[in-house]
């Protein structure tokens, strides 16, 4: 039971932004948001991944999208996603593009 973030090292505002998430527990839902206040957002389906075997447990890849706005530099991006029984949660500060 898993559920995981690909968040690149260095997040850059102004910018459309597109990170992974993998599960085993289903489609993730949840929030991202900067300072508090909620970004709009798409998940999208991608597949299992590449390298999957086939088990009990299909294991999911899925794709956040959204747009973060040129004037949270400085701010921090928070990702909060729950699938299943599992959730998590990843911040990181926002640096000029």
């Amino acid at each position: 039971m898993s559920l995981s973030i690909n968040f690149p090292d260095k997040i850059l505002a102004g910018l459309n932004q597109s990170y992974t998430l993998t599960s085993d527990e289903g489609a993730p839902s949840g929030k991202v948001h900067v300072a508090g206040q909620e970004l709009p957002h798409r998940v999208i389906s991608l597949g299992p991944p590449k390298d999957a075997t086939e088990s009990m447990t299909p294991v999911m890849k899925y794709k956040v999208s959204f747009l973060l706005p040129k004037d949270t530099i400085g701010k921090t991006l928070t990702l909060e996603f729950r699938a299943g029984s599992t959730s998590v949660e990843e911040s990181k500060p926002i640096t000029e593009s």
